[in-house]
């Protein structure tokens, strides 16, 4: 009896795709990031109800990790969603096919 794993049930497309490594996560060096469309300038944070409201990061390491640690589990095998909405798209997208 085989075992099968997750990686196995997704699609052979989501399979061989090469996963998006922002500047920031490959280690890069500098205060703009023209990428991600920040003020080259830091500003002081403040929470307003502007910001209060904004989408967080996509994959925030520190969330990841310390749910991980919680769970029990490796971050890799975490995957935050800003909402149930988008996670249930997420593995909709990779597991799913048409027909």
């Amino acid at each position: 009896m085989s075992t099968v794993t997750i990686t196995d049930l997704a699609r052979e497309n989501v399979r061989n795709l090469t996963p998006y490594q922002s500047a920031r996560r490959l280690g890069g060096n500098g205060d703009v990031w023209l990428n991600a469309n920040e003020y080259p300038t830091a500003v002081e944070f403040q929470l307003t109800q502007q910001t209060l409201n904004r989408y967080p990061e996509c994959q925030p390491k520190a969330v990841i990790e310390n749910y991980a640690q919680y769970a029990g589990v490796k971050p890799e095998q975490v995957l935050v969603s800003r909402g149930a909405d988008e996670g249930i798209e997420l593995l909709i997208r990779a597991f799913l096919r048409t027909g």
